[in-house]
């Protein structure tokens, strides 16, 4: 995208500011085929909004989009040679009994020229953070988001580059429901026979990794009540059948994902933040979460809980580790909804 302001994103030219139309992040991809009667979160039709309303006040702003991209080339670059100014100091043993660090002193010469340059890289991303927050605070959601306790401005400000404008369609010019925000951020359920694990749907084995990998969004989801996905980018939507099993999507090995894994990330680590903070609304979701499922069993076989090949078979109990997972991804979603009601109000001039 010229500028490339989101490197998981397709989709189609908008205007911010005056400014020459760049592709921005948030616009759903060229298959986007998300249909404009899906009831929102509200209970409300989707396209209840004058597109006139948006042309004039888009929530996805490029400038915040750079700033996002520059944050996350600093830290990498950082974060690679932290670790090869750790590795030539480094004289433990690994795991299989090799010494592969160099042992190196601080005082010696290659390592302290090496020191030096990881610590103009964090001094030049802590600049860049400083202006990715400096933006956050000048968008029309920076002053809602610096309400909410757990939703620091660096992290929030990233979902935020990454997602665009969190109500708006920017390729249907439409409003998009709270379900598809949800589905764009890799938060939707895929209907599954039972008995048949993600693994099988796909026809390979799921790798259960949400990284930050960059990919195109092909948004194909074809949305059933409440946003739930009878579709995949390599299948035929088929109907739901009574004994059908939900699933959370996951990337497989070997298949195209169709949503963000960059916007889920963001998400899950907010999630993961909010939950440290007692304060925090969304602590008690994730705690009611946990209630919840205290004593839920798999529907289908369970590949994070059962041994390595081995799926957990199904109505087996979830792990804690599952149970966990379940509450973060409850404290994910109700974090993108309040989002989505916040960018909603703006769109249509303050109401609730």
């Amino acid at each position: 995208m010229g500028p490339q302001t989101g490197r998981d994103h397709s989709g189609s030219n908008t205007q911010v500011r005056g400014v020459p139309a760049v592709d921005l992040p948030g616009d759903q991809g060229g298959h986007d085929t998300h249909p404009t009667d899906v009831a929102g979160a509200e209970g409300r039709p989707a396209a209840n909004v004058p597109p006139a309303l948006i042309r004039d006040a888009s929530l996805a702003d490029p400038f915040l989009a750079l700033a996002a991209d520059v944050v996350d080339d600093l830290e990498k670059v950082r974060i690679a040679n932290e670790n090869r100014l750790r590795q030539l100091t480094r004289t433990a043993t690994d795991a299989d009994g090799e010494e592969r660090g160099f042992g190196l002193t601080a005082d010696h010469p290659d390592v302290a020229r090496l020191a030096a340059l990881v610590d103009m890289l964090a001094d030049a991303e802590h600049k860049a953070v400083l202006n990715l927050q400096r933006l956050l605070r000048q968008h029309p959601l920076g002053p809602w988001i610096k309400t909410q306790v757990g939703l620091g401005e660096k992290q929030a400000a990233r979902l935020l580059a990454t997602i665009g404008d969190p109500y708006w369609n920017t390729l249907h010019d439409r409003p998009r429901t709270v379900s598809e925000l949800w589905a764009y951020c890799g938060y939707h359920v895929i209907k599954l026979p039972a008995g048949h694990n993600l693994g099988d749907f796909h026809g390979n084995s799921a790798s259960g990794t949400d990284s930050a990998a960059d990919q195109k969004v092909v948004d194909i989801q074809t949305h059933g009540v409440g946003g739930e996905q009878t579709g995949h980018l390599d299948h035929q939507p088929r109907e739901a059948q009574e004994g059908d099993v939900g699933v959370a999507a996951k990337r497989a090995r070997g298949q195209r994902a169709n949503w963000s894994a960059t916007a889920k990330m963001r998400a899950y680590l907010i999630a993961e933040s909010c939950i440290k903070q007692r304060s925090s609304p969304y602590r008690k979701v994730y705690d009611d979460t946990r209630h919840k499922y205290v004593e839920a069993t798999h529907a289908v076989p369970c590949v994070r809980c059962g041994p390595k090949n081995k799926p957990a078979p199904e109505g087996s109990p979830l792990s804690d580790g599952h149970k966990h997972a379940r509450a973060l991804r409850a404290v994910a979603k109700a974090v993108l909804k309040d989002l989505w009601r916040e960018a909603r109000r703006i769109h249509i001039g303050g109401a609730a």
